[in-house]
């Protein structure tokens, strides 16, 4: 019997739009570490789930965790950018994509993506939403703390760090006791990592991440809905990764996406 839960994974993409192929200007390994690199197998629970919906194209194609007018040059690391988010060049030079190609690109990539989300959320078989993510181990040089350690998984339901809501938002994409059960569950499965750096939690709640687009505008539709951070210290490394030939070990893989589930079996029988 599979959960009642709704899967959806924004970022984890590996293809280059046939629309923009003639002017994009990322290397592979750029593209991959803008991106939320192989977070579709980390996540990969289709067979187990209500429904499932992970996005092919590069993150740097289109965000769809942003909203649909927040773009560059305004934003260069809006829904289609011009820079990375470790400020690397999307395009080849003078070749941004003027407003028809933005607008291909957002109702070929983005919308039909955002729709079909809506409409799953409101299916009798689903009672919790997941937005699945991975996060630089430290913060990128966009960020205002750049360079600053990761916690190994960060929840997040637009709430403070104990859950609870903010003025900010004034609102919760899911209760604070559940995202609370949720980060104690994350943190008992990843407290006894073997890695290769230093980081502050092993779980929190809303630090460094409330929450971006897609859980602001998904989080209000009736059931609980949860963005997760995955940090990439725990797969990007020199023990599971060769950064040259950009593969990743296949156990690993594995192994990650047996602990999310673990965590997220025990959610959806507590529904």
């Amino acid at each position: 019997m599979k959960q009642p839960i709704l899967i959806s994974i924004p970022h984890g993409g590996w293809k280059v739009a046939k629309e923009i192929e003639h002017i994009w200007a990322l290397s592979e390994k750029d593209a991959l570490h803008d991106g939320d690199p192989f977070t579709a197998r980390i996540y990969d629970f289709a067979d187990k789930v209500a429904c499932q919906l992970a996005m092919e194209y590069y993150r740097a194609v289109v965000d769809l965790n942003r909203a649909p007018d927040d773009i560059a040059p305004k934003n260069k690391d809006g829904v289609i950018k011009s820079h990375t988010c470790y400020d690397v060049e999307v395009y080849q030079p003078d070749c941004l994509p003027d407003d028809r190609l933005k607008q291909v690109l957002l109702d070929k990539y983005y919308f039909p993506y955002h729709r079909q989300l809506e409409a799953w959320l409101d299916r009798d078989d689903v009672r919790f939403g997941v937005d699945c993510h991975s996060m630089a181990a430290v913060s990128p040089p966009i960020e205002e703390d750049a360079g600053t350690p990761r916690p190994l998984i960060c929840l997040g339901n637009l709430g403070d760090a104990d859950g609870e809501a903010t003025p900010e938002f004034n609102r919760v994409t899911c209760s604070a006791e559940m995202i609370r059960f949720m980060c104690a569950e994350f943190a008992a499965v990843f407290r006894h990592e073997d890695l290769e750096m230093e980081v502050p939690d092993a779980a929190t709640m809303n630090v460094p991440f409330s929450g971006g687009y897609i859980t602001r505008q998904m989080g209000n539709r009736g059931i609980p809905f949860v963005q997760i951070e995955m940090s990439r210290a725990l797969y990007i490394r020199k023990s599971s990764f060769n950064d040259e030939t950009l593969e990743i070990d296949d156990r690993r893989i594995r192994d990650l996406n047996g602990k999310v589930w673990t965590v997220l079996e025990k959610v959806a029988s507590n529904l």
